[in-house]
């Protein structure tokens, strides 16, 4: 997809009142700032996995613009495939945020701004480069799911165990298979 089709395609999104735009496997190398228009979009799709193709459909993005931030109605965020490097620091605006999806690219940190996000239920970083759970990962209240495998993590923090919401039987899936958060049941 070209730039120009690009701009289209956000000023036809923005002019309709588009919930959900779906830019996976386009080959995008940046998002333009004009992202920021679509005030109303629930969903943001920038990679995924294609269920009928059997394939990843990413793109070249190696940073979320901070006009993402204008999402503010955003509750579904999947970069999965792309080059992304960093995690802005905007994304703690995103207050309605549910999923994350940022597995298979080259995320070194987990921000502490991650901890900002009241609604988040799933945070899939599956596939980067992670070395560290940050204590701000024992904010995430609402955290259903936690995807952290294929990372170079070699210690689980004790801020997991403030995760109760977990999935049963309260496991987080990170480097070497299914590791349990040791919160003891109550």
């Amino acid at each position: 997809m070209t730039h120009d089709e690009l701009l289209q395609l956000i000023d036809q999104a923005a002019h309709e009142g588009w919930t959900e735009l779906d830019l996976s496997g386009q080959g995008l190398t940046e998002l333009p700032p004009e992202i920021g228009k679509l005030t109303q979009l629930e969903t943001l799709l920038l990679g995924k996995w294609d269920e009928e193709k059997h394939e990843r459909l990413g793109n070249e993005l190696t940073n979320l613009p901070v006009e993402i931030s204008k999402l503010d109605n955003l509750k579904t965020l999947e970069a999965a495939s792309n080059r992304i490097t960093t995690i802005p620091d905007s994304i703690a605006q995103l207050k309605n945020l549910q999923i994350l999806t940022l597995r298979d690219n080259q995320i070194t940190t987990i921000p502490d701004c991650i901890g900002q996000l009241p609604n988040l239920t799933s945070l899939k970083l599956s596939g980067n480069q992670i070395t560290i759970i940050p204590d701000c990962i024992g904010q995430l209240s609402n955290l259903t799911r936690l995807l952290l495998s294929g990372n170079q993590i070699t210690i689980i923090p004790d801020c997991i165990g403030q995760l109760s919401n977990l999935r049963a039987p309260r496991l987080i899936e990170c480097s070497g298979g299914y590791v349990s958060h040791l919160r003891q049941a109550r």
